[in-house]
């Protein structure tokens, strides 16, 4: 059963980030994809994307179920699973493992915000390229 959203995109013309395009977009997925599972039919997920020199934030923002704040340090571990994402979806648990792995590889960060009840927000940072 297809689960429908509203996908927004708010995004500069152009930025200058030093990242490989390909692990970017495979990192994009993962958070996009996530934010579509955990997120019920007719929620709203946003990707934004800001200059914040010396850096590029890139969030991405979903009404969903929300993480709880105890899960959240362990998000980035390999084969974690929420306690509700082992009930209601599938998966490996080495999604947001890789992206860490991914950003970490750029020198940037990532992170989740989320206060637990509704809604969460996953966002990392690239490094500006130097001009």
């Amino acid at each position: 059963q297809a689960k429908e959203h509203r996908l927004t995109a708010r995004t500069p013309d152009y930025l200058p980030v030093h990242a490989d395009r390909k692990r970017v977009l495979q990192v994009l997925s993962n958070l996009v994809g996530n934010a579509v599972k955990y997120t019920p039919p007719g929620g709203n997920i946003e990707v934004s994307v800001a200059l914040r020199d010396p850096w590029v934030e890139v969030r991405v923002t979903d009404n969903g179920i929300g993480i709880p704040p105890n899960e959240q340090a362990q998000l980035f571990e390999k084969f974690f699973r929420t306690t509700s994402g082992r009930r209601t979806t599938g998966g490996t648990g080495l999604g947001l493992a890789i992206a860490r792995s991914l950003i970490d590889l750029h020198g940037g960060r990532i992170w989740v915000e989320s206060d637990g009840r509704s809604g969460t927000t996953f966002a990392f940072t690239l490094p500006v390229r130097p001009i």
